[in-house]
């Protein structure tokens, strides 16, 4: 399938606004990362945006000892609204957590398209950069179970596979070490929470991927007790 074909096929707004049908060559390429590929790297000017194609991409912040994950990203989420500003740096890196795919735009192509024919657009991608930080801090004061059952709803809501038994397939890629990055944890106290979830029924852990049972349900308990998704 041509690329023009696949952006034809997409539902993502910012695709259709970018892409120019009156230039004969077109503004974006498509572009591979391999896992664990840094995409944006923190503190550093960059001369792309991105709108990713296909995969997982962790938005990270740099700490004293090692990188925090602040959200996931995936399918039409874009990567590079924090260096729109022309000159200046990243507030956060990128990284493929899995394969990815993403359609790549010069930086000042898509600030002056945007300045040009959706000036508002701007905020509306200020809210979406800066809404899955606010999410991560909404579990900070969870018991340690509770926490990463809810972490693991979130990406299983916007990665996993929903089984017809209720029951939802973490993707593999998505280890222990991610997710006590993300969720602030030692790995130490990941698995043993993770154990304790899979002996009171609620997640099986082998063979992988890992599962969680009745996955609705939990997700209603938890925002039902903690105001959470």
């Amino acid at each position: 399938m041509s690329l023009e074909k696949e952006l034809e096929e997409t539902d993502f707004d910012l695709f259709t606004l970018l892409q120019s049908k009156r230039e004969s060559v077109l503004p974006y390429s498509r572009v591979h990362f391999k896992r664990g590929e840094t995409i944006i790297t923190e503190g550093e000017q960059n001369q792309y945006f991105y709108i990713i194609l296909d995969g997982a991409v962790s938005m990270n912040k740099g700490t004293c000892r090692e990188d925090i994950i602040l959200s996931f990203l995936g399918k039409g989420e874009q990567l590079g609204f924090f260096h729109l500003v022309d000159g200046s740096l990243s507030p956060v890196s990128y990284e493929a957590v899995s394969e990815v795919s993403v359609y790549r735009f010069e930086s000042s192509y898509v600030r002056e398209k945007l300045a040009q024919e959706k000036p508002d657009f701007f905020l509306q991608l200020a809210n979406q950069a800066a809404f899955p930080a606010f999410e991560r801090e909404a579990k900070v004061h969870l018991p340690s179970d509770e926490k990463i059952l809810a972490g693991l709803i979130i990406i299983g809501k916007k990665f996993g596979r929903l089984e017809e038994d209720d029951s939802c397939l973490i993707p593999y890629f998505f280890t222990q070490k991610i997710l006590g990055n993300y969720l602030n944890l030692a790995r130490a106290y990941v698995a043993t929470n993770l154990r304790k979830l899979e002996e009171e029924g609620i997640l099986a852990l082998s063979p992988k991927p890992w599962r969680i049972y009745q996955f609705k349900k939990h997700e209603e308990r938890l925002k039902r007790e903690y105001n959470l998704f």
